[in-house]
């Protein structure tokens, strides 16, 4: 009888550990999540405009990851990208994801940036994806410009 009770006891222990666990911090660093079709994310407190080929966002917290920027490109093409990131707690990334499914960094952070960043955005043909991936408890700003494809809102 003693070991049922130490076994129950046991199990009941991991099942409070293991459904404790948050699974959108869990998707950081798994990238074949990210390059997956969907989107998974709690999101708390967050102003944003897309429009335009700008995009811009205040999140108080994101965990998880969503997809901000879609692009069908007809051929290969290098597109012109220019973001600030403001991280003030937690992490986050800004990732491509291109046809085939690979995903590549964009940007990664945990602190404040001080100027913008340009850089070139090396696209192929077809589906191109941009998504936000934030860790646990993250909070930033963010602001992006890239003047071909489409800027989707969080959320």
């Amino acid at each position: 009888m003693k070991i049922k009770k130490m076994f129950a006891a046991g199990m009941l222990a991991v099942c409070l550990m293991t459904g404790c666990a948050n699974p959108m911090v869990a998707i950081y660093d798994n990238d074949i999540k990210i390059a997956s079709n969907t989107n998974s994310y709690n999101l708390n407190n967050y102003e944003q405009t897309a429009e335009d080929g700008h995009f811009t966002a205040s999140v108080e917290k994101m965990e998880g990851m969503d997809t901000i920027w879609v692009f069908d490109a007809e051929e290969d093409k290098s597109l012109d990208i220019t973001y600030t990131i403001n991280v003030f707690s937690g992490k986050m990334k800004l990732v491509l994801i291109n046809p085939k499914g690979d995903v590549s960094i964009i940007a990664e952070c945990d602190t404040e940036m001080s100027e913008p960043v340009q850089s070139t955005l090396n696209v192929e043909s077809g589906n191109n994806r941009i998504k936000i991936v934030a860790g646990e408890n993250t909070k930033f700003d963010i602001e992006i410009s890239i003047q071909e494809g489409e800027f989707k809102e969080l959320g």
